[in-house]
């Protein structure tokens, strides 16, 4: 049997390839939908065509206005808002109050809306358009003379534009209509109410804090007068007056205060000379003299005090002295010390004198600070006893203040809301006045059409998504090497055979057409591809005809896929070439019949089948039907099936099983082991890769038997649609329009 070549594993997709998207496959997918996406764009384009020219047209007039609290600031009326977000409040607020219906209604009124034609009757809309094309459809429109407020108020809102300008204070205050004139006129009717608006609104807020300041002055008039009269009588009743017996009593009491701290510190210095004193005395004559200087700061002579601290020192230092000199025992220390015993007897005497002097001071300064503490609490308790009536007579007092100082802030602001009564500056101004609109606003012929140009691309793209997607058949040999595994034998055309024509006719038809591909008078755009299929058919089965018989089988997975057409037209290309071929019709699906020619008698040995065998005149080529009796009677892997192909060998070069449809019946599969190998034929985009591939799956010997698969029924025409741009069929197509072309 005939060695099968697969798909080599050095052209097998890679991952790598897998992951990336080929934009090589997507140029070819949008040629392929072309026209599909073309007609969509075409569908698209007329309907927004349709549409422009139904549509009503509407034209669109807007000013500007700028929000500007400096207005305000000029006329002293209020702080200028810095705050971004106060302004940007402001701004927001703007809008809203455009849009609202008090300003609508404003509009309404100042243009006599509800009564003016122009809008109440605008043109019919684009769906009342369509409907008046249709006849049982269309209807009389009822003018609308008169229309409620509020219906007009929902109109202006529902067609009125406000936009905010950038960053900027500035507001785009704009109104649709159906003529330039009404969209003019009712956009600088919005402006002239947003001004109007912000006049109303300042005057009725001023009116009312006007009205409630003034009853607030009455009452609060009234309140501070009946606190003025609690006072009077509050004082006539305890003698108080306000402040003025707080202030003496309290004078008074730090003047103790202070007296007493002075007092306080006499007695302290006083006692602390007294006490160092008694210490002195205490001590005895001996130490008199070390204290000469406590006597300084009496009332002492400070001469007598000099003299006596100059002798206590000179008799010392002459004791030390005449001690030092002659010893302890001289008669003249004995002198000394009566001297200096005397002398201290005498200062001793001038500190008892200053202790007694300092002993009288204290006495008397303890009996001063007693005096003072005394007169203090005397005047705290006489400030105690007045004070809840001197309480009482401050509250009334700061109640009147309060009211009074309540008073004058309200004056001084009533004031200021009758002088902004008087005049009144809004916070808007006009900055640019509605334009009438020289051209309409919409339909936008341009976005509508870009928008339909999208849109149909859109629409395109989908449905030739849906149709790639419904696409479940081959069209390139790519694919087939892809999917099965399979090397690709080739294209063949679609023939032009009739189809109620008998066997003799379409062996005729065949014949012709396969003479005229090889000799180049049908044409080399389908006639090249036609032939080169079936040579390519010869060369997989070649290796076994040089040895002797090949026999191939020929295969399809459904009916009518053309495999009988095949198999006569490789075998006309065989017998064409000289070789001797045998074609056994085994599917019993294909038309039977005899044809009337004479039986040519081949130099071989007879056999039943010989006898209902049918031989062409012109070409040799011997005809089997595999349903007769003396060839098996349809049992194709029987053994009169098996006897015929053991004596076509050797006698033929090609034996050509005309198979069943493999999707029917598994006839087809019992023979192929008998065979050299099988062709598959598959219809161009309408065999299933599914059907195959799950029928290679189910029958995993089946491929070991097929030598290659061809796509049969190909419209050569479209085929470089479904071809890679550097795909050979393109190529191979483009080559042909050139050479077809070209002059000879």
């Amino acid at each position: 049997m005939l060695e099968k070549n697969s798909y080599p594993e050095t052209l097998a997709p890679q991952q790598a390839d897998l992951k990336t998207i080929d934009l090589e496959r997507v140029a070819s997918l949008l040629r392929r939908q072309a026209l599909v996406v073309g007609l969509s764009v075409l569908v698209a384009l007329l309907l927004a065509v349709f549409y422009l020219s139904l549509a009503p047209r509407s034209y669109m007039s807007a000013g500007q206005v700028l929000l500007d609290r400096n207005l305000e600031q000029a006329a002293g009326e209020g702080a200028v808002l810095t705050n971004s977000a106060d302004m940007e409040a402001q701004v927001l607020n703007q809008i809203e109050v455009l849009r609202s219906s008090r300003v609508a209604r404003a509009v309404a009124k100042a243009q006599n809306l509800t009564t003016d034609q122009d809008f109440l009757n605008p043109p019919p809309s684009f769906s009342q358009r369509v409907r008046g094309l249709i006849p049982f459809l269309h209807a009389e429109k009822t003018a609308d003379l008169e229309a409620s407020l509020d219906d007009v108020v929902g109109m202006l809102r529902a067609n009125v534009q406000v936009d905010r300008m950038g960053r900027s204070s500035i507001l785009r205050v704009g109104y649709e209509a159906a003529t330039p004139e009404l969209a003019q006129r009712i956009a600088h009717a919005y402006a002239d109410a947003l001004l109007q608006d912000q006049l109303n609104a300042e005057l009725e807020a001023t009116s009312a804090a006007s009205d409630w300041l003034q009853q607030r002055l009455a009452e609060i008039g009234e309140n501070q007068r009946t606190a003025s009269l609690a006072i009077e009588d509050y004082r006539k009743q305890t003698g108080l007056s306000v402040g003025q017996d707080r202030d003496l009593t309290t004078q008074r009491i730090a003047s103790l205060s202070n007296q007493l701290a002075q007092a306080q510190a006499e007695t302290a210095r006083l006692r602390a000379l007294s006490e160092q004193l008694q210490t002195v005395v205490t001590a005895g004559p001996e130490a008199a003299s070390g204290n000469v200087s406590l006597l300084s700061g009496t009332q002492a002579d400070p001469a007598e005090i000099a003299a006596l601290r100059t002798q206590s020192a000179g008799l010392t230092s002459r004791i030390a002295e005449v001690s030092a000199t002659f010893g302890p025992d001289h008669p003249q220390l004995v002198t000394l010390g009566a001297e200096k015993r005397a002398l201290d007897s005498r200062i001793y005497a001038l500190l008892q004198n200053l202790d007694g002097q300092y002993r009288t001071q204290l006495s008397i300064a303890m009996q001063q600070e007693d005096g003072l503490r005394s007169d203090i609490n005397s005047e705290g308790q006489i400030a105690g006893l007045n004070s809840q009536e001197q309480v009482k007579l401050n509250e009334l007092q700061q109640r009147s203040d309060a009211l009074r100082s309540l008073y004058n802030s309200y004056l001084l602001r009533y004031e200021e809301s009758v002088q902004r009564q008087s005049f009144p500056i809004p916070s808007v101004r006009i900055v640019t006045d509605a334009l009438l609109p020289d051209r309409p606003s919409s339909p936008k012929t341009v976005m509508i059409l870009a928008a339909a140009l999208i849109a149909g691309c859109f629409m395109g793209a989908a449905l030739g998504a849906f149709n790639e997607l419904r696409e479940r058949g081959f069209r390139v040999g790519s694919q087939v090497r892809r999917h099965l595994g399979l090397r690709f034998l080739g294209y063949v055309p679609r023939l032009q055979i009739a189809a109620g024509a008998t066997a003799a006719d379409q062996r005729s038809a065949i014949r012709t057409l396969v003479r005229g591909a090889a000799g180049q008078r049908i044409g080399r755009r389908w006639g090249g591809p036609y032939l080169e299929t079936l040579k390519a058919t010869r060369l997989v089965m070649q290796p076994i005809a040089e040895r002797g018989t090949a026999i191939l089988g020929v295969l399809s997975a459904l009916p009518g896929e053309g495999k009988s057409i095949f198999a006569a037209s490789f075998a006309e290309m065989l017998a064409a070439n000289g070789s001797r071929v045998l074609i056994i019709n085994a599917d019993e699906n294909a038309p039977q019949g005899r044809a009337a020619v004479p039986v040519r008698i081949m130099p071989s040995q007879m056999g039943d089948w010989r006898k209902i065998a049918v031989t062409d005149h012109e070409t040799g080529v011997v005809t089997l039907a595999a349903s007769a009796p003396e060839a098996g009677g349809g049992d194709l892997s029987g053994g009169a099936m098996q006897k015929v192909l053991a004596e076509a060998r050797g006698q033929f070069d090609y034996v050509v099983l005309d198979l069943p449809a493999l999707g029917l019946v598994i006839d087809a599969i019992s023979v192929l082991p008998l065979t050299d190998g099988a062709v598959l034929v598959a219809e161009w985009g309408k065999t299933p890769r599914r059907l195959l591939t799950s029928l290679l799956e189910r029958e995993p010997e089946l491929g070991d038997y097929l030598v290659g698969v061809v796509l049969n029924k190909v419209d050569l025409d479209a085929l470089p649609r479904f071809t890679d741009v550097g795909g050979l069929e393109r190529f191979a197509h483009n080559a042909e329009q050139r050479m077809e072309a070209a002059p000879s």
